[in-house]
């Protein structure tokens, strides 16, 4: 016989069943999946195998030791991850005031991290909740009730208010509501990008929100674990990611109040790492959560592949050439640069057929497209149509200057 909430918990039990899922060649009876967040699968499939494919992680130099088999440096994040990911956010995320590495807790994925944070939020037994607005991202009453004795007060904000400072007014009502049943809301958690809904707040709505948090003197927890995935529409105004860490919480709320939970899932399209992380500036917060994710601590392999793919410019400059579909001499392990072949993109007519020449027009029309680049034949190269790019540069520069290459390319002409 189970206890009483064993006996609850197995009727929310997980179903193994991925060996049912549609495969052409190998279960081509199988179901096609379209609820990837209950399985971790497809969602992120297609973007897997692109991403690894380009990336190749063993082939690029990511390589293990037998340190990485120990109880490692810590149970919530090393100090290399925890900085990687730190630099990470201060350049996506926009912050008001610069993220440190100290602020940052890691834990095997978002979920345990949901958890926790109702559990160094609300007091069990005690008819404390969570607030959210309908229709939000499933598994969030199993992340957050199962074993925490805490209550999901859901708003039903609808399919559009949801992201209009309306909302604001909304959520209040839901707090007064459930106030007036006995029933004390600690914390709003909101999605940011919205899941199922596919939004971005808009910064007013936010702001209105860290006003209605401050008002009550509830925490404010955004999940943002879809920030980069974000793409402009091409048949209407789309919003957008706004990240509350940009919004300077000066006049609008005890920052003690506001946290972040961010992972490698989505974006990263890394699910299998297992890696979630919490910012927070709020010094006690941090530390209950790291003393609770002890529990839930990720695996040291999985935190210095993150940590790998977070620092490794080469590696990033590599994938983003692929992608655009430049040549370049693989296999290099020493340097800060990469060796590209324009060969096929020298304007060979434009030049009379004169192979340095011709290089010469092309590292002009890079240059016109806002590009420098050394080329070939400086470093003696044996044929025209070499170039060398220095990839320590910042993450976004680099997307920028190998998207710029790609559109000049575009225009040449053999």
């Amino acid at each position: 016989m189970l206890s009483a909430r064993g006996s609850k918990w197995a009727e929310t039990s997980y179903v193994h069943g991925a060996q049912e899922f549609y495969d052409p060649v190998k279960n081509p009876h199988g179901v096609v999946e379209f609820i990837p967040n209950d399985t971790g699968t497809g969602e992120i499939y297609q973007w897997d195998r692109e991403f690894l494919q380009k990336t190749s992680l063993l082939d690029h130099g990511i390589t293990f030791d037998e340190s990485l088999c120990g109880y490692g440096e810590y149970f919530t994040g090393t100090q290399r991850l925890r900085q990687a990911m730190a630099s990470h956010l201060n350049e996506y995320f926009a912050p008001v005031k610069q993220v440190d590495a100290e602020e940052i807790t890691f834990a095997a994925g978002v979920t345990i991290l949901n958890e926790t944070c109702a559990l160094v939020t609300c007091n069990p037994d005690a008819d404390e909740a969570i607030m959210v607005g309908g229709p939000i991202y499933g598994s969030f009453s199993r992340d957050l009730c199962m074993r925490t004795g805490v209550t999901m007060e859901v708003v039903a904000v609808g399919d559009t208010d949801q992201f209009t400072p309306a909302c604001v007014a909304a959520y209040e009502a839901g707090y007064e509501a459930a106030k007036a049943r006995g029933r004390t809301v600690k914390a709003l958690l909101i999605c940011n990008p919205h899941n199922p809904l596919g939004h971005c707040y808009p910064r007013e709505t936010l702001v209105g929100l860290m006003q209605l948090c401050a008002r009550k003197g509830i925490h404010l927890i955004s999940d943002e674990i879809y920030a980069l995935s974000v793409f402009e529409r091409s048949d209407r105004d789309s919003e957008v990611f706004t990240s509350v860490l940009s919004i300077d919480t000066a006049g609008l709320i005890d920052p003690n109040l506001v946290h972040v939970l961010y992972g490698m899932s989505k974006d990263f399209a890394a699910p299998g790492t297992r890696l979630g992380c919490v910012i927070s500036r709020n010094r006690e917060f941090t530390d209950a959560v790291r003393a609770v994710c002890r529990f839930g601590s990720p695996s040291q392999f999985s935190m210095h592949i993150a940590a790998s793919l977070l620092q490794d410019k080469g590696l990033l400059a590599e994938a983003l050439l692929s992608e655009a579909g430049i040549d370049f001499h693989a296999g290099g392990n020493a340097g800060m640069f990469l060796w590209i072949n324009l060969s096929s993109h020298l304007p060979l007519a434009e030049a009379n057929g004169e192979g340095w020449a011709a290089e010469k027009l092309l590292a002009k029309r890079l240059l016109d497209a806002g590009v420098k680049l050394s080329n070939g034949e400086t470093y003696n190269a044996p044929e025209p149509g070499r170039f060398r790019l220095v990839y320590a540069l910042d993450e976004h520069i680099l997307r920028e200057g190998i998207r710029r290459i790609s559109d000049a390319l575009q225009g040449s002409s053999v």
